[in-house]
C-alpha cells in the first residue's frame, strides 16, 4: 500500500496478521480494513474474534505495547504505527475500552480529563479549559471535583470517553464500552457518539453485540469472525445475509429477524432488510391493505 493512499483516510489495515506470544493460532488474519474520514462504522463479532485486537492494532497499542508476532502494515493519518510512537497516534485515535477502570487513573476527575491535553503539551490553564469543555459537553460538569471511583458505571463510561477526546482526536473507538452498562445507559452513549460524529465531525468505530443500536446509528456494518473480516456493508444490505450471521453466531436484530421468519412462512413482506419497527409497521399495513 502506498502511503500517498493512506493519507486519504483516518486508519489503513494492509493484510495484517498477528499471534500473542501465548496463542496457538493467529488472533487476526490477514486483515484489511480501510477507515474513511467521517464515516461511523459498526463492528461486530462472536467472543475472541479478533476484535479487541483490531481496535488495539488501530493506536498502535498492537505491536507497540501488546508484544506478538506482527505482520502487515497499518497507517493512522498516513503514518505507520511500525514508526510511530503510542503517544503521538493517540492525538489521531481515541480509545475506551470495555472496562472503564482500567483507564481512569487520577484523584479527581477533572484531573483525569487535564491528564491527556498535559501530555500533549497543554498548559495547565489549557487542559483546565479542554476538560472544562468536554465535561459541559458531556454532562460531567457536577462530578469534575469527583473521585472516578466514586461513581456509577455509566458515569465512569462517560468520563472515559470525555477522557480520550479532551485531546481532540479524529477517530473515537470504543471497543464494547457499553457492555457493562444498563439499557438507558447504552442508548446514551450511543446518541453521544452520533453527537459526536454529526456535530463534531468525529470518526466513530464502535465494538458492540448491540446489534440494533449499531444498525440504527452506523453506516457501515463489519462482522468479524477467527480474525478476518466475514461482512462489510451497510447495515439495510448487511442483513440480508442471514448465512454469514447464522455461521458467526451474531444475531440479526430483532425487527429483522421476525420479518424473516414471516417471509418464510410465506408472508409478501416488502424485499430488503426491515430493520426498525416503524419499518416493520408500514409493511404489515401494507401486507393488510390499511
Amino acid at each position: 500500500m502506498e502511503l500517498s493512499n493512506t493519507q486519504q483516510n483516518e486508519i489503513c489495515i494492509d493484510n495484517v496478521t498477528f499471534r500473542y506470544p501465548t496463542s496457538k493460532s493467529d488472533v487476526l488474519r490477514n486483515l484489511s480494513l480501510t477507515i474513511r474520514r467521517g464515516e461511523f462504522v459498526g463492528i461486530t463479532g462472536p467472543a475472541g474474534a479478533g476484535k479487541t485486537t483490531l481496535c488495539m492494532a488501530m493506536n498502535g497499542l498492537v505491536p507497540n505495547y501488546t508484544l506478538g508476532n506482527y505482520r502487515g502494515t497499518t497507517f493512522v493519518k498516513g503514518k505507520s504505527t511500525l514508526e510511530h510512537s503510542i503517544s503521538d497516534l493517540s492525538t489521531h485515535v481515541g480509545l475506551v475500552f470495555q472496562d472503564p477502570e482500567s483507564q481512569l487513573i487520577m484523584s479527581t476527575v477533572e484531573e483525569e480529563l487535564m491528564f491527556g491535553p498535559v501530555s500533549h503539551g497543554q498548559t495547565r490553564k489549557e487542559a483546565i479549559a479542554s476538560a472544562h469543555e468536554m465535561a459541559r459537553i458531556l454532562g460531567l460538569t457536577d462530578l469534575l471535583n469527583r473521585s472516578p471511583q466514586t461513581l456509577s458505571g455509566g458515569q465512569k463510561q462517560r468520563v472515559a470517553i470525555a477522557a480520550a477526546l479532551t485531546v481532540n482526536p479524529d477517530v473515537l473507538v470504543l471497543d464494547e464500552a457499553t457492555s457493562e452498562l444498563d439499557p438507558v445507559t447504552v442508548q446514551r452513549v450511543f446518541e453521544l457518539c452520533r453527537m459526536f460524529h454529526d456535530k463534531l465531525g468525529k470518526t466513530i468505530i464502535m465494538v458492540s453485540h448491540e446489534i440494533e443500536l449499531l444498525s440504527e446509528h452506523a453506516e457501515r456494518l463489519i462482522v468479524i469472525d477467527n480474525g478476518s473480516i466475514e461482512l462489510d456493508k451497510a447495515p439495510k444490505d448487511a442483513f440480508k445475509d442471514f448465512e454469514i450471521f447464522k455461521r458467526t453466531g451474531v444475531r440479526l436484530p430483532q425487527v429483522a429477524e421476525f420479518t424473516k421468519t414471516l417471509r418464510e412462512k410465506g408472508f409478501l413482506i416488502r424485499e430488503g432488510a426491515i430493520l426498525t419497527i416503524e419499518e416493520c409497521l408500514d409493511s404489515l399495513r401494507a401486507l393488510l391493505g390499511r
